[in-house]
């Protein structure tokens, strides 16, 4: 994920807090979201991912912009949803032949968890049924395609294929979003959201019980427990865990963000990754987006 994605995530995270300015709104469309509906990364050589065109929607929500939020859906519906299953492609841009479309077919569960929760929260601030119709859909589709039950418990996969390894799985932690879980159980299957509430929380507490108290951007979960996975950082995906709690009307906090920020005071700046294993932190400051989740 690069600097981009961050900076969108602090506006998200603004835009939940008192005084929030509409200028900001102006300047992130007029950065990043195409007259076409496209949210484009810059830093990937222009590519779109579904979580963009999720957060995009969102803002618009948010800042009641209901204009914006029709193109970006409908680009996204247009150029995102054309897998069979009713989930969306997670990657689209120039392919190696110059012509530009889905460069990665399989999905981003957060993707789709933020389309639809964007779809929730336009039906509820329009009064639009329609909107409502289309989340159920995505909505559905999640808990049938991308559910997997792991010791007992239930979680989300990443994505559709790819994560199943030597009879465990790779998950990540930043995938789970307690609050819209929550927010589905009011439309879909309440009994299984709730249970992706209980199982998810306890799963990241878990992922924090390490010397850095900070789950990793990775985990992989078999029957002998959770493990960092990949580059056993706290970076630039687990950051995304403190924001998504900053949502919850109660949250709680691994106990690793009070050492980031005694870290802060004493040094200066917020580092740009901490290896979970408490032995290293990087000397690279972070951007923006990760001072806005920890402020």
């Amino acid at each position: 994920m690069k600097r981009w994605y961050v900076k969108a995530l602090a506006l998200v995270l603004i835009a939940f807090s008192p005084g929030w300015a509409g200028s900001l709104w102006e300047k992130y469309k007029a950065t990043f979201i195409e007259q076409s509906g496209r949210v484009v990364d810059y830093y990937q050589g222009g590519i779109s991912h579904s979580e963009g065109q999720g957060y995009g929607m969102l803002l618009a929500v948010m800042e009641d912009d209901r204009e914006t939020f029709d193109r970006l859906w409908s680009w996204t519906k247009r150029n995102l949803g054309v897998r069979k299953d009713g989930l969306f492609a997670w990657s689209w841009g120039k392919r190696e032949n110059g012509r530009w479309g889905v460069i990665d077919y399989n999905d981003a569960t957060d993707g789709d968890l933020l389309v639809a929760y964007a779809l929730v929260e336009a039906a509820k601030r329009w009064q639009e049924k329609s909107y409502l119709e289309e989340a159920r859909r995505v909505i559905e589709s999640i808990r049938e395609e991308l559910a997997v039950n792991v010791n007992g418990r239930l979680f989300l996969l990443p994505g559709y294929y790819g994560f199943s390894h030597n009879g465990g799985f790779l998950l990540n932690p930043s995938y789970i979003i307690t609050k819209i879980y929550r927010t589905f159980a009011k439309f879909d299957e309440s009994g299984f959201w709730m249970r992706l509430v209980d199982d998810g929380e306890r799963l990241l507490k878990e992922a924090s019980g390490n010397p850095s108290g900070l789950p990793p951007n990775w985990i992989y979960l078999d029957g002998s427990g959770v493990h960092p996975a990949k580059d056993g950082v706290f970076g630039y995906d687990a950051v995304r865990v403190l924001l998504y709690m900053c949502w919850e009307d109660d949250p709680w906090f691994p106990k690793g963000v009070r050492r980031i920020l005694d870290f802060y005071r004493a040094l200066g700046y917020l580092p740009l990754w901490v290896a979970v294993d408490g032995k290293s932190i990087s000397l690279q400051d972070a951007p923006s987006g990760f001072y806005a989740v920890y402020a």
